[in-house]
């Protein structure tokens, strides 16, 4: 569905936030195509705006194209996003390729829960229609909601949030992690990274410990979506951590 970019242009989604306020609100929506890293580059389209904690407005410029690409050791899918919701998409995607099951489990490794509960609620029925997922995706939900309609649709079994140091201690995985289980070994792993969890604000977690437990998760995951959430951290410093994670010679 993300064949061809577009833009939202209504109060709804992401350009919900301070719509009456903004002059001329609407917001883009870039293409998902098949690449690598040196595929993720910023584009020149606002993709996110809204007022910070100041009540300045920031028109933040996100990814010239959502990427799909493969995890440089164990090939499992990976697709990179600029606004986290989009991945509520990629997670229905990714069941109908058969990459995941339902019941899944979820590693949230964010600076934000994203546990909100968005305005309405997909339709019974449509969690297996992929045109009624894209059309909810981008007009219902926003950057902070879209976990918890995974979970009412039955995608999502359980969510392990990493938000802060002492959960990254708690969950850090070791071996098969099936310890870390006691109800059996999930159906299948998502981890849902976004890249806001190396802002500046959030350094006094140590950056290596980040990294060892993001790549640790890579390395077991069945499927991973990653954000770059423009309004929440620089992009250019965005797609350096990135490259941190996924360039084969840090691994």
């Amino acid at each position: 569905m993300y064949d061809h970019p577009f833009f939202i242009t209504g109060k709804q989604g992401n350009n919900a936030f301070s719509f009456e306020k903004r002059v001329n609100p609407t917001l883009f929506v870039p293409n998902l195509i098949e690449g690598g890293l040196e595929d993720v580059t910023i584009g020149d389209q606002v993709v996110f705006e809204d007022f910070d904690d100041n009540g300045q407005l920031k028109s933040c410029v996100g990814l010239k194209h959502f990427v799909r690409m493969k995890h440089p050791t164990t090939g499992k899918p990976i697709v990179i996003v600029d606004n986290h919701n989009h991945v509520f998409y990629s997670w229905h995607k990714a069941r109908e390729k058969g990459w995941i099951k339902d019941g899944a489990t979820l590693i949230h490794i964010d600076q934000h829960k994203d546990m909100r509960k968005p305005p309405l609620g997909l339709d019974r029925g449509d969690n297996k229609n992929l045109q009624k997922i894209f059309e909810y995706t981008n007009s219902v939900l926003n950057v902070g909601n879209y976990i918890l309609p995974a979970i009412e649709d039955g995608l999502v079994g359980k969510v392990i949030s990493v938000t802060s140091e002492k959960e990254l201690d708690e969950w850090t995985p070791v071996g098969t992690c099936h310890g870390m289980f006691p109800q059996g070994k999930p159906t299948s792993i998502i981890l849902n990274i976004d890249l806001d969890f190396w802002a500046p604000e959030m350094d006094y977690i140590d950056r290596q410990l980040k990294n060892r437990v993001a790549r640790a998760w890579m390395e077991r995951a069945d499927f991973i979506t990653i954000a770059t959430s423009p309004f929440f951290i620089n992009q250019m410093l965005a797609i350096d951590i990135l490259r941190e994670l996924l360039e084969p010679k840090d691994l």
